[in-house]
């Protein structure tokens, strides 16, 4: 029975489909994480900027999830770093209300190249939505 009663598409087409959630914030990652694991993805998690690059490093993925303001630091040159190295990749930036203005967000993550940005806290489907309109790109 899916998690939500939210229409799926073909989990066996996302099997290949490899998400990076990129959060400090251990339980929205996991949470996050385990919402998209459920609808099929391969999912891995980093806490911390670095952490990502280096899962990048040696994993290709389809779409990154980054936290656009990890642990009170602005981290606005991880999606270009991780843009570098991994050029295929799709990204969509989350930022807490608060933490920026999110109008500044939206203009900061897509001059960086994100698809989109959500504003925290977000609904699950609207994570589903964003996650799966980013990869139908590719």
């Amino acid at each position: 029975m899916p998690l939500l009663n939210i229409p799926r598409s073909n989990p066996k087409a996302k099997t290949k489909q490899r998400i990076l959630i990129v959060d400090d914030d251990d339980h929205l990652r996991n949470l996050h994480g385990f919402l998209l694991t459920e609808e099929g993805f391969a999912v891995n998690h980093a806490a911390t900027g670095l952490e990502a690059m280096s899962l990048c490093q040696s994993i290709a993925f389809d779409l990154v999830i980054v936290e656009l303001h990890l642990q009170g630091k602005d981290n606005s040159l991880i999606i270009p770093n991780l843009r570098r190295q991994r050029a295929g990749s799709k990204f969509i930036g989350t930022a807490r209300v608060g933490a920026l203005q999110p109008d500044y967000c939206d203009r900061m993550a897509r001059h960086l190249g994100a698809h989109r940005v959500l504003t925290k806290p977000f609904p699950p489907d609207q994570l589903l939505f964003a996650a799966r309109d980013a990869l139908k790109e590719n």
